[in-house]
């Protein structure tokens, strides 16, 4: 293995197409030698099981994290300027209970902090803490900012926030991306040099580590100017304007080498990302999938016999006779629902569709695999007969591919508010979510970036 480590994997103005742009850049890491990488989206963990599953399947460590903004005050400010945005700050989970409280950091950032981003403050990082590395960020995060404003004593106090908070898990960041290129950023590179300077005399005098990092928005040193260009269609700016946003094109993954070169004065830093990297565990992001809570009559024992019951009322309804061929179907169909757990999913699809008829939405008459079940076609949760039309049920759920039953169903646009507050007045606010959907843009160059830190691998 080479001797570095790439600690961060931002989304955000990059040319990487979805999954394959995720193994695409795996794949640069592993001819490069790297054996870990860290994604760390700003403010969000959308892209981590894709993330996580890609880098496993590569056999390079998968270092799960975020780079979250930390508000000046606390959450409930959300009135001044200041409060908009707020501190950057890396998290990495070192274990899986470092992934579960980065999941509830990030998840608080949206549902209660969020004011222009999602944002938490230090009181819900102390109480959420355990199993995190954090390190200081980029220019933008809050001992930088300090530093930049001349407030030494200001970048002191912040260290010492963290270190109370993360102990030796806190590390100073540094970066250099020195550019020539006259139509790049140039303003970026002095001001890294001064946080370095600082952040020299601070690390010594609050005995802190440095790690060096460099962001990367494309793979390859090569790939600057089309990620220059996919900047302007992003923010919809023209390539001539002198205010628009641009980036120092140094912003590329770049080898063992080229960062011991960028960093020849202060090597350490640049070993120090493997003590990090060899703080996290393995650990697995797979769980059973977790339903809410169905209440049943008091007349059946479980979920199952109520299942069945209100399955074979259904079907009376649906076909008049039950046949033995019929019924037989149905036992099967059943069975391998309560075999694969998901009884309880079933209830709860067929109640909130009874209760949007009864609301007088529309409903449609269902999509997909799902119209090969005669389970769902008894519960009206699908309105396509399965069974006149020789319809599959293994392509809906089949005990060798275990997976949540997928179940498209579509609303009139005006009734879909109604079911979706019906939905969250019956099971709770916090148990009913929205899917988002990524997509591609610009010759498939999706919004996507990366920052990398290197490590030397030690011997001994």
């Amino acid at each position: 293995m080479s001797s570095f480590v790439h600690l961060h994997v931002h989304t955000q103005y990059s040319i990487l197409d979805g999954a394959s742009g995720v193994k695409s850049l795996l794949k640069r890491a592993g001819e490069l030698g790297m054996e870990a990488l860290a994604i760390t989206d700003h403010g969000n963990m959308f892209g981590v099981k894709e993330f996580h599953d890609a880098a496993t399947a590569a056999k390079i460590k998968p270092i799960i994290g975020c780079e979250i903004y930390v508000a000046r005050g606390t959450l409930e400010e959300k009135t001044s300027k200041e409060d908009r945005s707020g501190d950057h700050l890396i998290l990495l989970a070192k274990n899986l209970t470092g992934y579960r409280n980065l999941v509830k950091l990030v998840s608080h950032a949206w549902i209660k902090g969020f004011y222009y981003k999602p944002r938490i403050d230090k009181a819900l990082l102390r109480l959420h803490h355990e199993g995190i590395i954090a390190s200081s960020a980029c220019l933008a995060g809050e001992t930088a900012q300090e530093v930049l404003s001349g407030n030494m004593k200001g970048a002191g106090e912040a260290i010492l926030s963290y270190q109370e908070i993360f102990g030796d898990d806190y590390y100073l960041e540094i970066q250099r991306h020195e550019t020539s290129d006259p139509t790049a950023d140039t303003t970026v590179f002095p001001e890294q040099q001064r946080v370095i300077a600082a952040y020299r005399e601070l690390a010594v005098k609050y005995g802190v580590k440095i790690i060096a990092s460099n962001d990367v928005h494309f793979i390859m040193a090569d790939e600057a100017e089309a990620h220059d260009r996919l900047i302007c269609i992003n923010t919809a700016a023209d390539i001539d304007d002198p205010k628009r946003l641009r980036y120092t094109k140094e912003e590329y993954l770049k080898s063992e080498e080229e960062m011991l070169s960028v960093f020849a004065d202060m090597p350490e830093t640049v070993f120090n990302t493997k003590e990090i990297a060899d703080k996290v565990e393995y650990y697995s992001l797979g769980s059973e999938p977790i339903m809410p809570e169905f209440s049943i009559p008091a007349d059946f024992k479980d979920k199952d016999e109520y299942l069945r019951h209100l399955t074979m009322k259904g079907a009376a309804e649906r076909w008049g006779e039950i046949t033995p061929e019929l019924e037989s179907r149905i036992d099967f169909e059943l069975s391998v629902i309560k075999n694969m757990g998901f009884p309880g999913y079933f209830l709860i699809v067929q109640d909130f569709l009874r209760a949007a008829r009864e609301m007088g939405v529309w409903v449609g008459p269902g999509r997909g695999s799902a119209a090969g079940s005669a389970v769902a076609y008894a519960l009206r949760i699908t309105d396509i007969d399965p069974v006149k039309y020789n319809l599959l049920f293994e392509r809906f759920l089949n005990p060798d591919r275990i997976s949540m039953p997928d179940i498209d169903i579509d609303f009139d646009e005006d009734g879909r508010e109604k079911v979706l507050k019906y939905v969250v007045d019956k099971y709770g606010h916090d148990r009913v979510a929205h899917i988002i959907t990524f997509g591609t843009m610009a010759a498939k160059m999706a919004i996507r970036d990366v920052r990398s830190c290197h490590c030397r691998r030690l011997s001994g």
